[in-house]
């Protein structure tokens, strides 16, 4: 292998691994959000 082959699967592993962790960081934070919207909407009604 190559040094422009390592490079380009390097930086191709960086890419994927920053893309995973940006959708990860949304996922999260949407998850949140809806957890803590059935919480209110469900949990939380009055008697």
């Amino acid at each position: 292998m190559n040094d422009a082959s390592q490079f380009a699967t390097a930086m191709l592993a960086l890419i994927f691994t920053g893309a995973l962790r940006v959708t990860g960081q949304l996922f999260i934070k949407h998850r949140a959000q809806s957890d803590i919207a059935y919480a209110t909407s469900h949990l939380l009604r009055p008697f």
